[in-house]
């Protein structure tokens, strides 16, 4: 009986679990290896580079593990938000807010290297960081689907003709001027 059990066991293949740890895990070693060569060159390219592989990071984090995420950019950088039910109260009754990612790892809040400015687009128009109530949003939304906000980011130095991004709704990029 118990050859019997093996013999079937090893013949069913590997669980949907196990794969999905192997793709996080690949996602994960190609985020970091991504970084780590993207040290050479100017910060604006280094930038460019970080935000590219942190955001393709992000997208597969949403997918398997079936979170909304957002991208918020800010003028003095970016960081990375999650959609959590809020805690219900009298007042607002239940709902939904973002929440900033761990402040450690690929997702950690990260600030513009100095002087840099960004331009971004989305839908073809030019979106200026929101302050105020509208600050908590984010921009750019990642979806479980495996579907984002499309949208064009340009991060402009002062010594250098720039680095322009564009990027699909459903995961394509394009890096430019790199």
């Amino acid at each position: 009986m118990t050859a019997y059990r093996e013999a079937t066991r090893a013949t069913r293949g590997f669980t949907l679990i196990e794969l999905l740890v192997v793709l996080a895990l690949i996602a994960l070693l190609t985020g970091l290896a991504a970084l780590s060569a993207g040290a050479a060159g100017s910060p604006v390219t280094r930038e460019a580079r970080r935000l590219a592989a942190t955001l393709q990071l992000a997208t597969e984090e949403s997918r398997l593990q079936g979170r909304v995420l957002g991208l918020k950019f800010r003028r003095d950088g970016y960081s990375y938000l999650e959609l959590v039910p809020r805690e219900p109260d009298d007042e607002s009754g239940p709902g939904f807010v973002w929440t900033p990612l761990p402040p450690r790892g690929a997702f950690a809040a990260r600030t513009w290297p100095q002087p840099m400015r960004f331009e971004l687009r989305i839908d073809g128009r030019a979106v200026a960081p929101a302050f105020g109530i509208a600050a908590s949003a984010p921009q750019i939304l990642l979806l479980p689907e495996g579907e984002f906000t499309p949208f064009t980011l340009r991060l402009v130095g002062t010594r250098e003709a720039g680095a322009t991004m564009r990027f699909g709704s459903s995961g394509q990029f394009e890096l430019e001027g790199l």
